[in-house]
This record gives C-alpha cells, structure tokens and sequence, in this order.
C-alpha cells in the first residue's frame, strides 16, 4: 500500500526557511522502525508501539518510509509513506528517535515518530532532514535555550552532586573492604547509622552521617543512579549553595521522621535526602511554572511525580525500606524548596527579596527541626518506645556475638575418627558453641517488647532460630559421642534440622534483625 501525502505549503507562520542554502544534495537511505499508536501525555508524543519495520529514504525531493508488518498465518501487511519535504517541519531527537510534524492539511500538524538503531544513526537522519520550523515551535525553542543559558550560567558545573556521590561511594568501599564484601548490622552502627536507641542519646551527628552510609552495593548504586539524575537538575536551578542546604535538610528531615515513624530504626542510605531534591524540584517548577519552557516543566514535572508515586506505595510493600526517611524528607525538600527557589533570571530579584527569602528559610528550617526534636522527647518517655529502643539494642549487640558463634560452628572439627577425638569435640560443643548461643537465647527472651508488635514477632522468630539451633548442636554433640555418623536416621534428622534453621536465618537477615 502506498500513500502519497500532498504539499499543504507552510503553516502556523513558518520561520524563513533555510534548508537549501549552502547544503549539498541529500541521499540516505537507514533501517527504521515508525511508531504507531501514538499517544500525548505530559505535553511529549510517544509511540506505544514500534511494530512497523522497514527503511527510511531521504533525498533532495521526498522522504520516503517504507515498512512491512508481519501477520500470522498472513502476508506482510507493507506500506509507503512518501512525504514532501516542504511539509516537514520541527525536526527533533530524543536519544535513537526522531520525530517530526507533517503538515496534514491547512493549519494541522501530525506528528511522526521513528526510531533508528542507535543515537549515532539518529543524528545522521536528523542532519539530512528538513531544518525549517513552525513559528511557535521556534519560540518555544529560544525560550528553552534563553532559560537553560541562565541556569547554566548561574551553575556552570554541578560539583555538589558529585561530591556527594563520590563521598558517599568512598565511604561504602572502606566498609565493604574492611568488612571483606559484606557490611554487618553493627558495622552500620559503628560507622554512624541513624540508630534510634544511640541518636535519641545524644550521638545527633548520626541524623547527618547516615546518609552517607549505604548497606549493600545495590543500595548505593541505585541511590547514586537517582541522585545523579535529579541531583543535576535540582542543582542547576538552585545554584551549588543552595542545593547543598537543601540536601543536608531533607537528610536531617528524613533521619528524624525515621525515628519519629520507628524509635529503634537503624537507618541508612540517601534516599530521604533523594526524596527532597525530588520535592525541591517539584516545589520550584510549582513556583517558577510561568517562566519554565514548558517541555521542561512538564518533563521534569513528570519524571519527578512518577518516581516518588512508584517509590513510596513500593515502600510500604516491601520489608526493609524506610518510608519515614522518604516522606520526612520529601517534605523537607518541598517546603525549603518553595522559599529557596531562585527565579531563572536572578536580575528580577531584589536584594531585599533574597534576603527575606533566606532568612524565612532559615527560620523554618530551624523551626521545624526544632519542631521534630521536640516531639522525639515527648515521645521518649513512653514506655512502649523505651522497650522498642532496648530490643534494638540487644539485636545490635547481639550481631557480633552471633558471628562469632557462627564462626566457631564453621571451625568446628567435622569428622573425628578416635574415641578421644569424638570426646573433645562434643566436648567443644557442650563447652563452647552451646553456652554462646544460650547467652543469644537468654538475651533475646528477657528482652520486653510491645505485645504483638513487629518488635513481638521478630523477638519470637529469633527465640524459635536460636532455640532450633541449640537443639541442633546438642543433637550433633550426641551423634558423635555416639559414633552415630553414619547412621542414616541420625543424619536426616540432622539435615532436617538445619534446613529449618537455615530458612529461619534467611528470614531473620531479611528483616535486618542478625548480620
């Protein structure tokens, strides 16, 4: 099927045409693929599908695009679109697509999406397309450039968010090496995670260090992805100072609505102070929206409402995940953000406004820490807290003992073949490794907590584990004083044992309750 579209001549006041001077004669032909399905949403066209294969051909006259859709049990479904090039206007990439407006009749513009293999390819295709533009699709664009020309200027370089990722990525390799690979639950603590029963003592410098410290690589790498994302944004439009003050806010902000939402938190990670630079974005283009291009307002707008829509319900789902960190720092960030937002032309504000702005930011930032500290005491006194914050406390101090312990198991002498081996051994057992997972025992068991709270259950979940493995060293001690290591009963009794206390360890890590 081919389909020849006519020339409609110019539209919607056309910028002076400059395509054909001084431009040598276009010939190219690529693999493409044409969007079909196409959709409006947040002031961008997308194509929900690229089911449309074929090529694109391009030369001084027309453009040609020719594709093919396979059909089951059925022919290719082929087609030709031949356009003039007189009716394209707009050209546009975005990353390996390229879309342009085809005048479709007097005064209307239909929007055509392709996507070639790769970015280099795009660029080909858009260099050998037509250059002329719509009268408003050019204002638009030199008001993008006017205001991406001043941010830029205001911050030439984002050196803040780099630092940070560079800190936060140094601090988690020191772990990681002394820690050979893994970081434990008291190593957080020791290195200056927000952990509520220490924070809440005093140690307030924890509020600040947590959020440089991460517990995992995939921890850190997704947080530095997003940072590095939003943090260039935020960091563009509010200059380097005031993006470090915003930072450091939605931290404090976030590591206090932690505790505020749990008393016995052991928080890490950069994703309260994430969230704010999320908010603060969000709270300058609500503030600026009239003198943001809009293809920017939209499109940061949008991508900064999908991540904290997809983040925080994800959060509430999923163990592990400190959705007080999220929404404390959330509105850290879009309150300062609202005050601190410097119009995109820094001229139009007086030196008088600055400084009232600065200053009502300060006082609201003091104002609502103070505010958060506050009700942290208020909260402390409160008995069901109090017991929250000791059972954190046994958990951490705890977490070594229990890697000792686990230590000594794995050192254990596997197979004796004397009489006096298998004594000393059991011996061992009996002597050492069951009287170390006793104290693990009797220190969890005399531990108060909130009846049927999470405290509650994770307490019995860990009686059951240490319990279960008390039985399973006394067992194992019993088979080789007996020389039962053979025997085929004691051996699956054996193993069914420490299938289930290995289960109950797995759970145990995953709600971060041993290391």
């Amino acid at each position: 099927m081919s389909h020849i579209e006519p020339s409609w001549g110019f539209v919607d006041s056309p910028e002076p045409r400059t395509e054909d001077t001084g431009r040598r004669p276009v010939e190219l032909i690529l693999p493409i693929a044409l969007g079909s399905r196409l959709r409006k949403k947040w002031g961008e066209v997308r194509a929900r599908s690229f089911e449309n294969k074929g090529t694109v051909h391009v030369n001084d006259r027309a453009v040609t695009i020719q594709t093919s859709v396979s059909r089951l049990f059925r022919s290719s479904l082929r087609g030709d679109l031949i356009l003039q090039r007189e009716d394209i206007y707009n050209v546009r990439i975005d990353g390996r697509s390229v879309q342009f407006d085809l005048a479709n009749g007097p005064g209307e513009l239909e929007t055509i999406v392709v996507r070639t293999r790769n970015r280099e390819e795009a660029k080909v295709l858009v260099d050998a397309l037509p250059t002329q533009v719509t009268r408003t699709y050019a204002t638009e664009n030199r008001e993008r450039l006017l205001f991406l020309e001043r941010i830029n200027e205001r911050t030439p370089h984002v050196r803040a968010t780099w630092t940070i990722v560079t800190i936060s990525t140094l601090v988690y390799i020191v772990m990681a090496v002394r820690g050979f690979g893994r970081i434990s639950l008291s190593a957080t603590v020791a290195a200056g995670s927000n952990f509520g029963p220490y924070t809440q003592a005093g140690q307030w410098w924890r509020l600040l260090t947590a959020v440089f410290i991460h517990a995992g690589f995939l921890h850190l790498f997704f947080n530095m992805l997003v940072l590095v994302q939003s943090g260039r944004v935020a960091e563009r439009l509010f200059g380097m100072a005031r993006f470090v003050v915003l930072y450091v806010f939605a931290g404090l902000t976030g590591s206090l609505a932690s505790l505020l939402w749990h008393p016995g938190v052991n928080s890490v990670g950069a994703s309260g102070a994430i969230f704010g630079v999320l908010g603060a974005i969000v709270a300058y283009l609500v503030r600026h929206g009239s003198v943001v291009p809009r293809a920017l307002y939209l499109r940061h707008l949008r991508l900064a409402v999908a991540f904290i829509v997809y983040a925080l319900p994800s959060g509430f789902r999923h163990q592990g995940i400190d959705n007080g960190a999220h929404l404390g720092g959330l509105l850290g960030g879009l309150m300062l953000g609202l005050l601190l937002a410097p119009p995109p032309d820094e001229s139009t504000e007086t030196r008088d406004q600055r400084t009232m702005s600065l200053g009502i930011s300060a006082a609201l930032a003091c104002g609502l820490i103070g505010g958060m500290m506050w009700a942290l005491g208020d909260l402390a006194t409160r008995p069901d807290r109090q017991e929250t914050m000791q059972f954190s406390k046994v958990i951490v101090q705890s977490s070594d003992l229990e890697k000792h312990a686990i230590a000594d198991v794995n050192a254990l002498k596997r197979y004796p073949t004397t009489a006096a081996g298998r004594t000393a051994v059991a011996g061992q057992i009996r002597g050492k490794l069951v009287p170390e997972w006793q104290r693990l025992y009797d220190s969890t068991e005399t531990a108060q907590v909130p009846l049927d709270s999470a405290e509650w259950r994770t307490r019995k979940s860990l009686l059951t584990y240490y319990g279960d493995t008390l039985k399973l060293l006394e067992l194992t001690a019993n088979m080789i004083e007996a020389n039962q290591l053979d025997d085929k009963v004691s051996i699956m009794l054996v193993e069914t044992l420490v299938q289930k206390v290995d289960r109950e360890r797995a759970e145990m890590l995953k709600r971060g309750a041993t290391s």
